[in-house]
């Protein structure tokens, strides 16, 4: 009965934990509050007295020392309650403010991340209300606020790690990239991939055989004796590698056509320009032999006359 009841209570702990992260997520404070507020009047409550010296209930409220345990709060002498901006080291310059003001922030931060029940979780608002009230210098401000910042910033990391950053269009690429490499190497075939961007007019993927040979069985097969007669010769092999250089010299040709073609003092870079020019009568001729060699394409053997 105990270990169940245990279970039980680390179940709506949990339950509760989650929709308060959920409320801090969207912006909803006071519904965060007030769920705050409800799990700790329930707390109040349990059903079993706990053990004397405890810490903690079933929604971790956390025993806490007196807030003058924090060297910059006293007791009032008179009209109960603290002072919370009390007993602040003078300072001679603005940068030593400043440092005074987040030390006393580092002591306020470990003092609520140790004790962190529901009281101390309003602490804050009442310092700053006496700092302005006591006549706090601009650097203690300054120090003190910049370093509780430092912490809410992290926290405020933490709570939103969930949310994934935008993924730079090339690195996206490169990636895809590697991923279709590993596609292509797992077929266990030699191949290769063209890939166009959106819109350029041509096929988006392009696939082609490095090592794509329709005679490779007759190659690998007995050679035959030089006294027996030659039955013929395929050319048609000639083709399909003039279709794979053709699409690489294409591929090259894309890729030249993205770079800069500007020096970094703005003058014009002659020899890319040169180099591209080359390229585009390489990609040209190297058509008009595909198209040329596409006689070749077929069963049939060529026989010398």
């Amino acid at each position: 009965m105990t270990a169940n009841a245990h279970a039980q209570e680390h179940a709506a702990s949990t339950h509760v934990l989650a929709q308060l992260a959920s409320l801090l997520r969207s912006g909803d404070v006071q519904a965060a509050l007030a769920l705050t507020e409800t799990a700790s009047a329930n707390s109040a409550k349990p059903d079993v007295a706990a053990p004397e010296g405890a810490e903690a209930d079933v929604v971790g409220r956390i025993a806490s020392p007196l807030l003058d345990t924090l060297s910059f709060i006293e007791r009032r002498k008179s009209g109960g309650g603290y002072n919370y901006w009390a007993n602040v080291p003078a300072a001679s310059s603005y940068a030593d403010e400043c440092e005074i003001g987040g030390r006393l922030a580092e002591e306020f931060a470990s003092f609520i991340g140790k004790y962190h029940n529901n009281g101390n979780g309003a602490l804050l608002g009442s310092i700053v209300i006496d700092m302005e009230k006591n006549g706090a210098g601009r650097g203690h401000k300054i120090g003190f606020l910049n370093t509780i910042n430092k912490y809410a910033m992290g926290a405020a990391y933490f709570l939103h790690a969930d949310a994934q950053e935008s993924e730079h269009p090339w690195a996206k690429c490169r990636r895809l990239g590697n991923e279709l490499a590993e596609a292509l190497k797992s077929t266990g075939e030699e191949q290769f991939a063209y890939i166009a961007p959106k819109g350029s007019g041509t096929p988006t993927v392009l696939f082609g055989h490095l090592d794509y040979h329709p005679s490779t069985d007759a190659l690998t097969s007995t050679p035959r004796l030089s006294s027996e007669p030659e039955e013929g010769q395929d050319f048609s092999e000639l083709f399909y590698e003039l279709i794979n250089l053709a699409e690489l010299a294409e591929a090259t040709l894309d890729i030249l056509r993205e770079m800069d073609y500007t020096h970094s003092d703005g003058s014009r870079n002659a020899e890319l320009d040169r180099v591209v020019g080359l390229q585009r009568v390489l990609c040209s001729n190297l058509a008009k032999l595909r198209e040329t060699a596409g006689i070749f394409d077929g069963p049939a053997r060529w026989v010398a006359a």
